[in-house]
Parts: C-alpha cells; structure tokens; sequence
C-alpha cells in the first residue's frame, strides 16, 4: 500500500521545506531518509512543494529582476563561471530554470513569451554566449522542469496509460478511450469510459481516470473541480487511480460525492463484479455456429 496518513505526510513535507540546496539533491536525500517509500512517490510530493514555493515566491522574486540581472551581470564578468545562475537559485530557493526565465525576459525585454522559452530549450540560440552556457548548465541540473524533465513527465504519464489499458483488458473490461470519445464530440474525457459498467466492492464504475503522481488534498481537489465532477456528472460514478499514493484523508473527502472513488493501484480480478447475461439455449447454438 501507498497510502499516507497525514503525520507520514507532514514528515516528508517537513524535510522538503528544510531542504537547502538543489531539488535534484533534494531527492536523492528523500529516497535515502524515507526508503520505505517509493521514489516515484516520494519525487512527486517534492514536486508538488517545488511548485508551491514557486508560487508563493514568484511574483516577489519577478519584481527584483531588476536586481538579478545586475547581480547575475557582475558576478558572470567577474567570474566566467557557468554555475552563477545556479547558485543564484540556490539562493533564492526556486527552480533554476524559473530563475533563468526570469532572467531572460528581462534581458531580452522585446522577446516574446515564446521566443525565450524557445531560447531556454534551446540555449545555443541566447546571444551571450555565456549566459546561454549557464542556462544550459541549469538545464542539466534540474528535475523540476524544462525540456528534459517536461520529456519525462510524459513518457511517464503515456506509461501508465498503456498500463491501465492493458490491465483493463486482462480483467475483460470492454472500453473506450480518450481518442474514441473524442471522436464521437466530447470534450473532457477520463483515460477509460467502460462501455458495459461493473461493480467494484459494491459500488458502480463507469469510468477509470489514470493520474501517474501522488494524490495530495490540494492536488485532488483541484482534479475533482476541472475533471472528476464532470465525469461524475456525465457519465456517473469511477475510479481515479493515483499509482504514485495519495494521502488517505482524500479518498473520504465530501467533494468526492458518490462519483469518485479514490484507489492506489488497478483493482484485482476478484474486486469486480461483471454483469452475467442469461442467453436462452436456442440462441447460444446460434452464437456456437457463427463463432465455428
């Protein structure tokens, strides 16, 4: 089981928020202190605090751009290093790359959003050479975005949606998927629409969302407010699986109503329970002759 109660929880969040350094470091620290959990978890719950730290922090370390260029301008012509925007973030407790957009755009002020996220995939096109040096130095020593991580994140993500559709097949659940529904007009589609609903401990399933992370209170709510509800809605009550554990205050929370059950993992084979047809005699021999 990959279920945390909330004082497991806090523990982990706890050592993110005293963490000083590199969120790369930060989580081969937490696969070292807390080996009873996954690293897939564990790399998911930093993940989420990164972002949060970010959010909180961003607007006010925006503001000092000003500042950062200057400090960034001294301290690259003094030095040469490629490591000063790395250690600038370190510094300032956000994403190096966060950092380096920052940086960017305010270097480049009549570059569009776009042309300096091009410029941070790809660094070779930022005129100074060395600040593109250290924009690609940040690059390789990041995990919390930027081209490789965003890379990573998806094939991940297209992993467990395979998973979940071979699992699907292998209990004999008939489905469609995302491309299917799509097809016939909708817009807001779970990973699975079964096309014969069945019980799963007594309860109907409709459909299965697949979501490759951890499955914290914040998290969930805001899948159920953009996605779950809506699929409770339309087509009744599912499963979301979280593969990577959840916090297990959130499989009970109200906002999951009778549409949403909260699980860890595929459901075993003997967890479901199929609707059984009772087909007359008569038309089972029909069916033997056409299946010869």
């Amino acid at each position: 089981m990959v279920i945390l109660n909330y004082d497991q929880y806090n523990k982990i969040q706890q050592f993110i928020h005293k963490f000083r350094g590199l969120s790369i470091d930060c989580n081969r620290k937490l696969v070292k202190e807390f080996p009873q959990h996954s690293p897939d978890m564990l790399g998911s719950i930093l993940a989420r605090e990164v972002r949060q730290r970010l959010k909180q922090s961003h607007a006010k370390i925006s503001a000092r751009a000003d500042g950062l260029l200057s400090d960034y301008n001294k301290n690259a012509k003094t030095t040469g290093a490629l490591d000063v925007l790395l250690k600038m973030a370190i510094s300032l407790r956000i994403p190096p790359l966060s950092l380096c957009r920052i940086i960017l755009l305010k270097k480049y002020p009549d570059k569009a959003k776009s042309d300096i996220s091009e410029m941070i995939r790809n660094p070779d096109l930022i005129q100074d050479s060395l600040l593109g040096a250290n924009v690609g130095y940040c690059i390789y020593s990041e995990n919390m975005e930027g081209p490789i991580t965003d890379t990573i994140r998806r094939c991940i993500g297209e992993e467990y949606e395979v998973k979940l559709k071979q699992m699907a097949r292998d209990v004999g659940l008939v489905f469609h998927d995302e491309g299917d529904l799509r097809r016939t007009g909708y817009d807001k589609t779970p990973d699975l629409k079964l096309a014969i609903p069945c019980l799963y401990k007594g309860r109907v399933v409709n459909w299965i969302e697949s979501k490759a992370s951890f499955g914290d209170m914040d998290t969930h709510l805001g899948y159920v407010k953009d996605q779950l509800i809506s699929y409770g809605n339309r087509f009744g009550s599912g499963i979301v699986i979280y593969w990577f554990g959840f916090l297990d205050m959130i499989a009970d929370c109200a906002e999951n109503g009778d549409y949403i059950i909260v699980v860890d993992k595929f459901p075993a084979l003997d967890e479901f329970e199929f609707l059984t047809f009772n087909i007359p005699e008569v038309c089972r021999k029909e069916i033997d002759k056409l299946n010869r």
